[in-house]
Parts: C-alpha cells; structure tokens; sequence
C-alpha cells in the first residue's frame, strides 16, 4: 500500500471518530448530562430561582390546591425564603403570614411608601426581580426584599431574599 493511500486512510479515519463523536455530543439531552450542584443560601439569588422552580414543579404535579395548602403552611418555609402565589387577578391566594393572603394588589405598598405592585404583576414567564423594603419575619428588622416572580398559567409564583 503506498503511503499516500495510508495516509488518506488515516485521515479519512480521523475524520470518522470526529464526525462519530459530534454525533454522540448532539445526542446527549439535557437528562443525560452531569447534573451541576444544586445552588445553596450562600448564593441567595440563584437558591431563591431554584425556590421558584421547585414551586412550579409542585404546581404541576400536584396541582393548585395542593399547591396552595403546602405553602400556606407555615412548616413549609425554609429559613428567610417561602413561597408565596398571587392569582391572574393580583391576590395573594398562597402565603404562610395569613395577614398576607388574599392581599389586595393596590396594597402592594413597600415600608418606604413605593408602590412595588406593578412590577410584581408584570412579571413573565421568563421571570424578574422586583425589589422592595419589608419586614423580615426572622429578625424583625425592615429590611430590602429581593424578590424572583415567574408567571406560569397566568399565575405568579415568587420567593426571595433578604438584604444583609
């Protein structure tokens, strides 16, 4: 065999494997792929997405009442970060503070006097931060609220995070 012929052989080979593993890379779905580590509290903005994906998640699975039931518990929040659901019409149908449910959404009043409901009811399904001051059930201290609201059947499922 002259070189020549081998060389195009192994070049033809090489381009094989190549093309073989491109195939295989494109064939992996998002299932098959390393998990990456859960986000934990010490990355406060993508914990409280992950917070808000797992509600939607709920949601889906066991359904809007089940939903609302779960995270009007108060057992249900998880330190400064709890779920709370607002309807297609702006009230607050799910939260753990009773003094927070079927909140009216022109109330939607911050500690410093703002008006934080529009953008809390503008939020897509691609999500958004509304910021806003409020007092924090673990220290009793007005602090900034940092807020993640996805839209999802024309729902608003949010949690959020506390300014230190």
């Amino acid at each position: 065999m002259s070189a020549r012929i081998a060389g195009g052989l192994a070049v033809a080979a090489m381009l094989m494997s190549v093309a073989a593993l491109i195939v295989a890379v494109l064939a992996l779905t998002e299932e098959d792929a390393p998990a990456l580590p859960a986000p934990t509290k010490y990355e406060p903005g993508a914990y409280t997405k992950l917070v808000v994906e797992k509600a939607i998640r709920r949601y889906e699975r066991d359904g809007l009442q089940a939903s609302i039931e779960y995270y009007n518990n108060p057992e249900n929040v998880d330190g400064q970060w709890y779920v709370f659901i607002v309807n297609e019409e702006g009230f607050t149908i799910a939260h753990h503070n009773p003094k927070f449910k079927n909140r009216d959404p022109s109330l939607r009043v911050d500690s410093t006097g703002r008006f934080y409901g529009n953008d809390l009811l503008s939020a897509t399904e691609d999500g958004r931060w509304v910021n806003y001051f409020i007092v924090n059930p673990e220290t009793g201290e007005d602090m900034q609220k940092h807020t993640w609201t996805v839209r999802h059947d024309g729902l608003l499922f949010a949690s959020g995070w506390y300014e230190r």
